[in-house]
């Protein structure tokens, strides 16, 4: 049966008649804009090479978000022209970063939405509106937190792994399988297991603290019980779940298939929804799901709002989607072809190149990887000798991790960390041997001298970074305003039954003649 021209013209009448009053409702607009920003940040955030995996934290949070505008509606109508304009234009500010800068630049990535933020507030709710949507804004802010400093904490002053290990030593004790404990080891009969600190609870943790913030800002006003049982379930919930976790890996540790599921994402994934799942009912007993259908729904006296403040919502709502759409077109990778085949070193005959794709490198004592983004290996000759040259392209680094050190022994380690040297106009950069061969590492820094730490790296940054005279590039989106990458090197030489100290002069020679043509390939561009 098809549909008359009569019968179409009635529907599309009917839908206009009901879509009409939404354009006089400031409230539509906001919300309107509101979801627009809230998809476009998710889309990034999954695209990230870092956050992705944190996808259904930051949905969460903008859940959150969206969830307070709707139940709270704008009691003012027309804001001031000068707090709109204003906040326009810090609004586009942040939405016209190309796209692969939200992927290179983390003070983009941190306070960028944050602006947005403000400027959408100032735009829609004027400057007194400001403080009615105050938990609006402390969910975005917390939704932007790092809250990794709280890992930092658990692993490094609180001992997690130690305590971890032995509260899942006394479970399997408790329940006849003989277990014992040494540090971070738990003991069983069958075998043992080493507890790292991301295979405890803490992650757990973490993530559940961040629902319990986020309950916090929504359901409120909480008292002091409630807020104190929330945060007691979220540690005691991660905590035991994180240890039954441990126990579990201990019983099936030769079991190789059973212990690598279990270790791995997947059965990880499993245990944080076990986790959730216990902490939502816990929360439910605190807290009842009935203290939210309590929370009345604020009502706006007027929600007319004029033409003219109509044209302004609706040109800046399509501008944000036309402005996504351009810069999704003409959206660029992050540019990893930075390297040259050829790199002339005095005195030394190139004989090969090879170029790498993206590298993975396993941390130690860690369940997380370390990525280069591109790399290059040179090979030189010199009578009768054959130098190595290595670099490897990382991005959103804070200098810390080498990856030329995660492929050697503990032992090596301690070795490259103690013989640290600094030349002048240069930079500092690392030595060890291995009895075979000779190596100098360090970090090319895109400004500023080598690097072989975080500290060093960070003080480049904002010595050579942040600066007035980057202020305008970065407002007109051609520069970061601190550029966290970095090209990992290491230059290698045969000892040829020399001691290692008689190698090292060559080394520090190439690294000193070299290092401002090196540091040049950070500057081609993004």
């Amino acid at each position: 049966m098809f549909i008359n021209r009569q019968q179409l013209d009635k529907l599309t009448q009917t839908v206009l008649l009901q879509f009409k009053p939404l354009l006089k409702n400031q409230h539509f607009f906001l919300l309107g804009i509101f979801t627009t920003l809230a998809v476009l940040h998710l889309n990034i955030i999954i695209n990230h090479r870092i956050e992705s995996e944190n996808i259904a934290f930051y949905a969460i949070y903008w859940g959150g978000i969206l969830y307070l505008l709707f139940k709270n509606p704008p009691t003012i109508t027309n804001p001031n022209q000068v707090s709109s304009y204003l906040g326009c234009g810090l609004l586009f500010l942040v939405i016209l970063r190309p796209i692969n800068f939200w992927h290179l630049d983390l003070m983009l990535f941190r306070f960028g939405p944050v602006i947005a933020g403000l400027g959408l507030g100032l735009l829609s709710f004027g400057f007194s509106g400001l403080k009615h949507y105050w938990r609006l804004f402390l969910l975005l802010l917390l939704m932007l937190c790092p809250y990794g400093f709280i890992n930092e904490i658990f692993n490094s002053r609180l001992h997690f792994s130690e305590v971890t290990a032995a509260t899942s030593a006394f479970l399997l004790h408790y329940i006849g399988l003989g277990a014992t404990h040494t540090g971070a080891l738990v003991k069983l009969p069958t075998g043992q297991v080493e507890v790292l600190y991301y295979c405890t609870g803490g992650l757990l943790i973490v993530w559940l603290l961040q629902l319990t913030l986020l309950m916090i800002v929504v359901v409120f006003p909480l008292n002091w019980k409630q807020q104190w049982g929330l945060f007691v379930s979220a540690f005691a919930t991660g905590f035991l779940v994180g240890c039954i976790r441990v126990a579990l890996l201990a019983v099936v540790v030769n079991n190789k298939s059973v212990f690598d599921y279990w270790h791995s994402y997947t059965g990880g994934s499993i245990f944080m929804a076990i986790a959730t799942v216990t902490f939502a009912t816990l929360s439910n007993w605190i807290l009842p799901v009935d203290i939210l259908s309590n929370q009345v729904q604020t009502e706006s006296k007027n929600l007319e709002i004029e033409p003219k403040r109509v044209i302004f919502l609706t040109t800046t709502w399509l501008g944000i989607i036309l402005t996504f759409f351009y810069l999704t077109v003409s959206k660029k990778t992050i540019g990893t072809n930075i390297f040259s085949e050829q790199i002339a070193v005095e005195n030394w005959q190139q004989i090969k190149a090879q170029s790498l794709g993206k590298q993975k490198y396993d941390i130690p004592d860690d369940n997380k990887h370390f990525l280069s983004d591109a790399g290059h290996n040179y090979t030189y000759y010199q009578k009768n000798q054959e130098m190595q040259i290595q670099m490897r392209y990382v991005v959103n680094t804070r200098g810390e991790i080498n990856p030329f050190l995660l492929q050697i022994n503990q032992e090596l380690k301690e070795k490259a960390n103690q013989i640290i040297e600094y030349l002048p106009e240069v930079g500092y950069y690392s030595l060890y041997n291995d009895g075979k061969q000779a190596y100098l590492t360090s970090c090319i820094n895109p400004r500023g001298g080598s690097t072989v730490n975080s500290s060093q790296f960070m003080k480049n940054r904002y010595n050579y970074d942040i600066n007035i005279n980057r202020i305008i590039p970065w407002i007109l989106g051609k520069d970061f305003l601190r550029d966290d990458r970095c090209i990992w090197t290491q230059i290698s030489l045969p000892l040829n039954d020399k001691v290692a100290t008689e190698i090292y002069p060559m080394l520090k020679l190439v690294w000193q003649d070299n290092y401002i043509t090196w540091q040049y390939f950070l500057r081609k561009g993004y």
